[in-house]
């Protein structure tokens, strides 16, 4: 006679590491160090933001994700590079009309 198997629980008890648990939180603090050691918004574009971003348009590009984050304070859209001035261009046009550019 054989015993039926018990479900798995580990799925309860899953590490959050991608939802915002500790591997997030050394993650952020690793950025946040970076972030701060950068002198001027030109270091801190070209040594923590653009690989950053880079980092994540290289992972969806490979899963074929298309990446646009909404938030309260702050967009991201990834696109493809020749979508990437036009974009600008309309964000900008967006800021100077509601005087926030």
């Amino acid at each position: 006679m054989t015993t039926p198997k018990q479900p798995n629980d580990h799925k309860k008890t899953k590490s959050k590491k991608g939802r915002g648990g500790k591997g997030s939180s050394s993650l952020i603090r690793d950025l946040q160090g970076r972030m701060e050691s950068c002198s001027n918004a030109e270091t801190l574009n070209d040594e923590v933001i653009t690989p950053f971003i880079q980092s994540l348009v290289t992972v969806c590009d490979a899963r074929g994700y298309v990446l646009n984050v909404y938030g309260e304070n702050c967009n991201l859209a990834i696109t493809p590079g020749d979508h990437s001035e036009p974009l600008f261009q309309l964000i900008e046009a967006y800021l100077d009309e509601a005087n926030l550019g």
